[in-house]
């Protein structure tokens, strides 16, 4: 926790996996969220790609913090593209309105990550075509893939169930803040 603190300028915060987390002089835990914890069986085969999900880096980061941060303020950042492939879907008139990919590698697992949809744009299918786009590439990479949500975000868990998904375990995350 020391070398976290010293990684971390004053009020910026991360999310660490963990009910309980040590204290420390200068670091606070202010807010706790219960996750599912879900994969998709390898039985579920995903459908073709759909047409209109472009492949999203280093140009595109500003845009996906601002697109993320509607949903989950804080938990993409200007460099966490480099953790992976991230997809996203644009409105006729260029705005990145829909994005995903993966964060956390694990050996054999990859991580389902920052799925999100503008919400003027909820509901078209977005989110789906993209979940299933990572899938088809973790499936080429042979891992397994595997996601984490927030309990109370019932909309995006009633999605992932349709999909096939199935709730493996529950973890919690804590909001950790350098003060």
């Amino acid at each position: 926790m020391a070398q976290l603190r010293l990684l971390l300028e004053p009020g910026e915060a991360v999310w660490l996996f963990g009910a309980e987390q040590p204290l420390m002089a200068g670091l606070d835990v202010t807010d706790r969220m219960v996750c599912p914890q879900m994969a998709v069986p390898a039985a579920i085969e995903p459908p073709e790609p759909v047409a209109g999900i472009v492949e999203l880096g280093e140009d595109e980061a500003h845009e996906m913090v601002a697109l993320s941060d509607l949903a989950f303020p804080g938990f993409f950042r200007p460099k966490t593209y480099r953790m992976g492939s991230y997809y996203g879907v644009r409105a006729p008139s260029g705005e990145l309105i829909a994005m995903g990919g993966e964060r956390m590698k694990l050996d054999g697992y990859s991580e389902i990550s920052t799925v999100c949809t503008h919400p003027s744009f909820r509901g078209k299918g977005y989110a789906k075509s993209i979940i299933w786009q990572v899938v088809r590439q973790h499936r080429r990479e042979g891992v397994k893939s595997f996601l984490h949500v927030g309990k109370a975000n019932t909309r995006a868990i009633a999605l992932y169930e349709r999909l096939g998904f199935q709730i493996c375990s529950e973890i919690t995350i804590a909001r950790v803040v350098r003060t």
